[in-house]
């Protein structure tokens, strides 16, 4: 793990305005995470498919190339995305407690 080094004139005030900025940018995280998993289970309903069986065929050519697929390869991929950044906020969170 890195670490990250500030000068600041006051510690405890910029831990704070960071874990406030911290906690704003994990809520609109989670937002899009929740909004993105919603659009996610529209397209497994309606094609009647996981999102992580459909993506692996999309990858190998097995799943077309129509509007449908393009838009649920591209919210497969903003998923895993969204979820790797959360885990950065959470771990940056973790260490302005």
């Amino acid at each position: 793990m890195g670490v990250i080094k500030l000068e600041v004139p006051d510690v405890v005030i910029a831990i704070d305005v960071l874990g406030q900025l911290l906690n704003r940018k994990k809520l609109l995280l989670d937002r899009s995470i929740s909004e993105t998993t919603k659009k996610l289970i529209a397209f497994e309903e309606r094609k009647g498919m996981g999102s992580k069986e459909f993506f692996e065929k999309f990858e190998k050519g097995l799943a077309g190339d129509d509007q449908d697929a393009m838009v649920w390869s591209a919210e497969y991929e903003a998923l895993g995305f969204l979820e790797k950044e959360c885990i950065v906020i959470e771990r940056m969170l973790e260490s302005c407690r």
